[in-house]
């Protein structure tokens, strides 16, 4: 059974592309990035190392520039959730083989 977020099939490159910012962190440990496109409920972002910083749960706010809220897998503790304010994340984009 194949992933709505990965394609079925051979993959032959993969990119990782802008998501945006993070502006805020909840109190409930959900980040809050502006977005520069939609992207799709249940997608994985990562920090700009590659490092898993969670998926993304809702899409909100303006087409043009709509708002994410991610969640992380586990919560972080207060000092490295509010580092990642101003943050820059990516999302892995593949392609498949024609």
């Amino acid at each position: 059974m194949s992933s709505p977020h990965r394609p079925a099939g051979p993959l032959t490159a993969s990119e990782r592309r802008e998501v945006g910012r993070v502006c805020s962190i909840s109190a409930r440990g959900t980040f809050t990035v502006r977005a520069e496109r939609v992207v799709d409920e249940g997608t994985i972002v990562t920090d700009p190392s590659g490092r898993f910083r969670g998926r993304v749960v809702r899409v909100f706010g303006p087409v043009a520039h709509p708002y994410l809220s991610i969640a992380p897998r586990r919560s972080l503790p207060a000092e490295e959730a509010l580092a990642l304010v101003g943050t820059e994340l990516l999302m892995e984009v593949r392609r498949r083989e024609h």
